[in-house]
This record gives C-alpha cells, sequence and structure tokens, in this order.
C-alpha cells in the first residue's frame, strides 16, 4: 500500500479512546433537578394509594430509589419500592455468555405487584430491550394494574414498540454513540456523558 493511501485511511479511521471523545452534557444539579420533577410527577398521581416505584438495576435502581423517599416526603405516605435485575431476562443472555455479570443484590420487590401502578424508572432507554426484559421480570411478581416509563435520557435507536411515559430529555446521537448517566452510589462521580463511537 502507498504512502499516500496509507494516510488516506487513517484520516478516515475512527479515532479511538473513550478519554478524547468523552464529554459531559450534564451535571449532577440536572440530574437532581430531574429527579425532583419526576417525584412531584407521581406525587401530583391520585394512585398512591396502589403504587410503586421500581428502577432497573443498577443505575435505575438507585434514581428510583431516590425518587420514592421525595415522593414519601411530599406526599407523607409509604409507597413500596423495588429495584429488578433483569440479567437473565435480556434476549442477549445467551450471545453474551460468561461476560454478562449479575448486579450482587438481585431483585428486591416490596410486597405484592398485583393492582399497583408501578412507575419502573430507568436512566437511559435506546432499543426498548431493557424495559421489555423488566416488564417480563414485573409479570413474574404479580400483575400490576398500569407501569409508566420514566427515564432520564431517551437516545432514540428503538428497536421494539416501546415508548416511556414521561422523559427529561430526547437526544440525537449516532447508534454508534454512548450515553452514561452514571451516579454517586455506583460510580462515586454524577452526571450525563456522550462518547462519540463508544458503542463500537
Amino acid at each position: 500500500m502507498s504512502k499516500k493511501r496509507r494516510a488516506s485511511n487513517a484520516k478516515q479511521a475512527p479515532a479511538c479512546g473513550r478519554g478524547a471523545l468523552r464529554r459531559q452534557i450534564h451535571d449532577a444539579k440536572w440530574i437532581r433537578d430531574k429527579l425532583e420533577a419526576f417525584a412531584q410527577d407521581i406525587a401530583s398521581q391520585d394512585v398512591l394509594d396502589h403504587a410503586m416505584i421500581v428502577g432497573v438495576r443498577r443505575r435505575g435502581a438507585e434514581l428510583a430509589r431516590r425518587v420514592r423517599e421525595r415522593v414519601q416526603q411530599i406526599a407523607k405516605t409509604k409507597v413500596p419500592y423495588g429495584a429488578l435485575d433483569i440479567t437473565l431476562y435480556r434476549d442477549d443472555v445467551a450471545l453474551r455468555g460468561p461476560s454478562l455479570r449479575a448486579p450482587k443484590d438481585g431483585t428486591v420487590i416490596e410486597g405484592s405487584l398485583d393492582n399497583r401502578v408501578v412507575f419502573l424508572i430507568d436512566e437511559v432507554i435506546f432499543t426498548g430491550r431493557t424495559v421489555r426484559a423488566s416488564l417480563a421480570h414485573l409479570m413474574d411478581y404479580g400483575r400490576p394494574g398500569a407501569v409508566r416509563m420514566y427515564v432520564l435520557i431517551d437516545r432514540g435507536g428503538r428497536e421494539l414498540p416501546i415508548q416511556p411515559d414521561k422523559v427529561s430529555e430526547r437526544l440525537k446521537v449516532s447508534v454508534t454513540d454512548r450515553v452514561d448517566v452514571r451516579v454517586k452510589e455506583v460510580d462515586g462521580e454524577e452526571g450525563v456523558w456522550v462518547s462519540v463511537g463508544g458503542m463500537r
């Protein structure tokens, strides 16, 4: 291959290295403000006597815990909490094999799901496959009266006909870009980052 051809290929090759391509688009305050909006919205609904707030492990479960605590403060009533480990419900579990590791805390559901309005909370929605797995897992614990999905970031790219009920922000990013919502309980830092080409 000629030097000229090699130089041309080098220019066209995607840059790699997460540090150089990663940019923060939101900070911890943005997350706090959006979770407060979720809590205010849930607390204003006339369903708290038969509601449950559930998050998808790992980060969605931490967000749901914060929302539940705030809803209880606002409404002065107890609301059950749940955290879902959907590892074995993923449709790529056979493909990923040993590389797929379950969160150590597993699934926790406080009480029965039957006829409850479940507020399902996660940090990012992409293809919709995580939500599908979450719904399948929920049904193992009962028959909710309704499930309402709240997410911080909708990055598009849906592969299944699933849409959230409440979205803090819709991003237009490439399918090869990575969107990370990091929370202090899991990551030691908090904010939203986009990595160009991070899904490659």
